[in-house]
């Protein structure tokens, strides 16, 4: 059997992101299944490709410091195997520079043309002579953009408003590998019987910081081939998401619909938590996403979901009991789970956002009873889409009411208006924004 060349899977995987557009943690799913990946070439992969996308405008401005052409005058892929080969060298302390610069030139030998593998070689010796003189800008806002490699608009826009020291805790946050965290579906699992098998185990696992049946693993695994995930015992779930869900406070027996509910994870929660009983209607724009959706609930056990694909902006149906309103927003808290996401966002998608979001929250304003509950929730750290949405919402809406979330939701991640507010470089978790609004 011909041997997994890691590297140049990484930098196909690179190059599909860069020219296809593609996000990066489909690509490296897509790719590991295509050439059934070990564990240890996946994450090796995968650290490269994450890593070397998520610190891009860090690496290029180094690079320009030694390329002696403009980088994108390049191919995509001689582009790319100088961004592996400075991230390996900065990033990588398992992989000596010599390994790291030998790799990169036969893999130029491989994609470029004639005289490319002499440039990533040249280039690359080139940075490891004169790395230690390379300084970074002197403004702040583009020293911090670049250092960290966020745009120059996210950096400011959190400056202003966490102030310098935690928008340095963030850009940090983000930048770290992200834990494996998940939920364990009551449907499938016992808890403490779950517990006890961990504990048996020889995984290394931490309990969630703030929700009782959340756990975070810290050992390596297989998740596709991981038994309590095929079986439908646990759902892979950032605590932050199960916020929303917690607020909606779902009952057995009651009549509940999910807008926007793909891929299904706050639909199961919500299954759950209403011990499969009563009715769930989950509303979706995206056909395929959908499909998704109905294999994770059956995986998950779960039997009261009734799927729709509609625009949740025009939806119409009889109102219900309770309404989860999870809209799409600018991912803005999300960001170290999607590494691709921060070059992906302008800071226009904002006020873009936040108008689909109120006709979507005014929409689904109709189809709650009378005394019956909304929440309103996004996983960005935007005010303009959190607590603008909310304040013109109820100006338009003054049949509805802000309900405080500190019934529902621990004191430590309910803010001084009442909402559920998380921050990651405060709470360790991802950034979310909820809102319970009740119908009087």
């Amino acid at each position: 059997m011909k041997k997994i060349n890691s590297r140049e899977i990484a930098l196909k995987i690179l190059y599909e992101i860069e020219t296809e557009f593609s996000f990066t943690n489909e690509s490296i799913s897509q790719f590991s299944k295509r050439f059934g990946l070990s564990d240890l070439d996946r994450r090796f992969i995968t650290e490269i490709v994450v890593g070397t996308t998520k610190y891009r405008k860090r690496i290029d401005y180094l690079l320009s410091f030694v390329l002696k052409k403009d980088l994108m005058s390049l191919t995509p892929w001689i582009r790319n195997i100088l961004r592996m080969g400075i991230y390996q060298i900065e990033f990588m302390d398992k992989v000596p520079h010599p390994s790291a610069v030998d790799e990169s030139v036969k893999l130029a030998l491989k994609f470029g043309h004639k005289g490319t593998s002499s440039l990533v070689n040249a280039v690359l010796r080139n940075y490891l002579r004169e790395k230690k003189n390379i300084r970074y800008p002197g403004d702040k806002i583009e020293c911090l953009s670049v250092y960290y490699s966020f745009p120059e608009w996210m950096i400011r826009s959190w400056i202003s408003f966490f102030g310098e020291k935690d928008t340095i805790k963030l850009c940090e946050y983000f930048n770290q590998p992200p834990s494996l965290c998940f939920r364990v579906n009551s449907l499938k699992a016992d808890l403490g019987e779950f517990e006890d098998a961990l504990d048996c185990s020889k995984l290394k696992y931490r309990k969630g910081f703030y929700l009782k049946n959340f756990f975070y693993l810290d050992s390596h695994i297989d998740l596709e081939g991981f038994l309590p995930f095929s079986a439908g015992a646990i759902y892979v779930q950032d605590e932050s998401a199960g916020l929303s869900v917690l607020l909606l406070d779902p009952k057995p027996d009651e009549v509940v619909l999910d807008l926007c509910v793909a891929p299904g994870g706050k639909a199961g929660f919500l299954a759950e938590l209403m011990e499969n009983k009563g009715e769930i209607f989950g509303v979706d724009i995206n056909q395929e996403r959908l499909k998704i959706t109905e294999k994770n609930l059956k995986r998950l056990g779960v039997k009261i979901v009734k799927l729709i694909c509609a625009d949740a902006k025009e939806f119409f149906f009889s109102p219900v009991d309770k309404v989860l309103v999870d809209v799409p927003c600018t991912g803005l808290g999300v960001l170290g789970r999607n590494a691709d996401l921060r070059w992906r966002k302008k800071e226009k998608d904002i006020e873009k956002m936040a108008d689909l979001q109120l006709k979507i929250l005014l929409n689904s304003a109709d189809l709650v009873k009378k005394k019956g509950a909304l929440v309103y929730s996004t996983c960005t750290l935007s005010q303009k889409e959190n607590d603008e949405v909310v304040k013109d919402f109820l100006k338009k809406r003054t049949d509805f009411k802000k309900v405080s979330a500190l019934k529902f939701i621990s004191k430590k991640l309910v803010d001084e208006k009442g909402m559920v507010r998380t921050f990651p470089f405060k709470h360790k978790i991802d950034g979310s924004f909820a809102c319970r609004l009740e119908k009087i």
